[in-house]
C-alpha cells in the first residue's frame, strides 16, 4: 500500500542528489578551477548546503508529526 504521507523516500532521493552534485563538482574541479568556477561555487553551491540541511530537517520533523498523527488516529 502506498502511503502518500511517507516522506522518507523523497528525503532520501534529495540527499542522494546532493551527494551526486557534490561528487560531480569535485570531479569537475580537477579541470575547472578558475575565477568563474569559484564564483559558481560561492553563488550556487555554498548557499545550497545549509538550505538543503534545513529542508531535510523540516522533512524529518514533518515525517515524525505525520507518524504520530497516524498512531493517534489508529492508522499505524
Amino acid at each position: 500500500m502506498v502511503r502518500h504521507w511517507d516522506l522518507s523516500g523523497g528525503a532520501a532521493r534529495l540527499e542522494l542528489a546532493a551527494e551526486d552534485l557534490k561528487a560531480a563538482r569535485s570531479d569537475s574541479s580537477r579541470y575547472w578551477h578558475d575565477a568563474t568556477s569559484k564564483k559558481f561555487d560561492e553563488t550556487y553551491l555554498l548557499p545550497l548546503d545549509p538550505k538543503l540541511r534545513r529542508a531535510l530537517d523540516a522533512i524529518h520533523r514533518l515525517a515524525e508529526i505525520l507518524s504520530q498523527a497516524r498512531r493517534e488516529c489508529g492508522n499505524d
